[in-house]
């Protein structure tokens, strides 16, 4: 009897035991479980000095046409941050109130054809980024003003030789202007009309018309190419109808040299 009783008492202490290790491990648990977590930690110990700065993303075509205004933009957002702009080769047309974004004006072609846009951002601790330099190729382009491409012409015929063309305006349509002297060999009174396209493209049509011949024979011209509207040149090929036959024809327009 007296061995039984001590088990019985051992068993009951060890129950006690184990109950207050439950209880213990429970009230450490329930206590970590109301502190910090690692995210909220990290955020409390965060300083804006601590970033290091970097501009990777800027959205804006790398190539643009002379005369044309483009924008240029942060493909990120950092909270507090501000973006500084400068351009080199162009002009900087203007910037959005969070600077996120800058308008560039391309006024005239470089010499080199490329113009620098240089972004940095600077953080709210004051942290500032290294330059992020943006190179940008800029096309020839002049508007068109339809004049300079009216008077004497010297006109370079592929196969034959240089001669000079009569270019005067259209009087009805606009962008237009007419050839006196096709193929060196008009007959009477007649012209080809070109029309320039007054855009990006600077394109020329030469749309399908009849054309009579220095011998009066009667046939048609069609054709097209393209102009530059800064050095006032145009180059146009032709599909030519003369006397039962086709011929294609060169042709490479500018300035008369005086």
């Amino acid at each position: 009897m007296a061995i039984l009783k001590v088990k019985k008492m051992q068993r009951l202490i060890g129950n006690k035991i184990l109950v207050r290790s439950i209880v213990t491990f429970i009230t450490v648990f329930l206590f970590n479980s109301c502190g910090k977590t690692y995210i909220e930690k990290s955020r409390d110990e965060y300083s804006p000095e601590d970033v290091d700065p970097i501009v990777f993303s800027v959205t804006g075509p790398s190539t643009v046409y002379q005369t044309d205004t483009r924008d240029y933009e942060i493909g990120y957002s950092r909270a507090g941050s501000s973006w500084s702009w400068s351009v080199e080769g162009a002009e900087l047309a203007g910037i959005s109130e969070d600077t996120k974004r800058a308008s560039v004006f391309f006024r005239d072609k470089p010499s080199n054809d490329t113009v620098y846009l240089t972004v940095s951002e600077t953080t709210s601790g004051g942290v500032k980024s290294p330059d992020t330099v943006i190179k940008v190729k800029v096309i020839e382009f002049c508007v068109l003003e339809i004049q300079n491409f009216t008077g004497l012409f010297d006109c370079n015929e592929s196969g034959y030789h240089t001669y000079q063309v009569n270019f005067r305006k259209d009087p009805v349509l606009s962008n237009t202007i007419l050839n006196d002297n096709f193929w060196d060999w008009p007959g009477p009174g007649q012209v080809v009309r070109y029309t320039l396209s007054g855009d990006f493209l600077e394109t020329v049509t030469v749309p399908k018309q009849t054309f009579i011949f220095g011998d009066g024979i009667t046939g048609w011209v069609e054709g097209s190419g393209t102009y530059k509207g800064c050095s006032h040149t145009m180059v146009v090929d032709y599909t030519v109808f003369y006397d039962g036959n086709l011929y294609q024809t060169h042709h490479e327009f500018s300035p008369a040299v005086k």
